[in-house]
């Protein structure tokens, strides 16, 4: 293996984990907004299970890619990228 390979291989296993660092704290930031007192919340607040889903789907995308089961590439699922939703009273 090259090692300009080896190294995007290491790169790309490093933003995995830095993804997995990036959900553990929106999951802190979830619970956080879960305990906040909803009288006081704001009309809009974030979608956690939205960017969880996206962020699940990156993570996915780098695993086929670093152990692909065939040599053509398949495409990933759409990333919404709107994680603000109206919050319902």
């Amino acid at each position: 293996m090259p090692r300009a390979h080896a190294a995007e291989k290491d790169e790309l296993a490093s933003a995995k984990r830095l993804i997995e660092q990036v959900q553990m704290a929106l999951e802190r930031a979830s619970i956080a907004e879960n305990q906040s007192d909803t009288a006081k919340r704001p009309r809009y607040n974030f979608d956690y299970q939205r960017i969880q889903a996206d962020l699940n789907t990156i993570k996915a995308g780098i695993d086929h890619y670093l152990t692909p089961s065939r040599d053509q590439p398949h495409e990933s699922g759409i990333l919404s990228g709107h994680y603000r939703q109206e919050h319902l009273q």
